[in-house]
């Protein structure tokens, strides 16, 4: 998973992701990549139209999407 986000960073492509919060809430996103750490990934979430914190273990699905929306912000 780790390789894939890095080559979403560097290359911004769109990924889909299940994420589950930390209160246990499941969502699907579609997120570009823009840092990431080996706890924590930071990334401009179309779904919420805003950046985002995400917890890397927290992560339940992600794969490349072809969703081609870019970032506003």
């Amino acid at each position: 998973m780790y390789k894939l986000l890095l080559k979403s960073a560097q290359q911004q492509i769109p990924l889909e992701m299940i994420y589950e919060s930390k209160h246990g809430n499941i969502s699907k996103r579609v997120i570009y990549v823009k840092k990431i750490s080996s706890t924590h990934m930071y990334a401009y979430c179309l779904t919420k139209k805003q950046y985002r914190s995400f917890l890397i273990d927290q992560i339940l699905a992600i794969q490349p999407t072809n969703k081609q929306r870019k970032p506003t912000a």
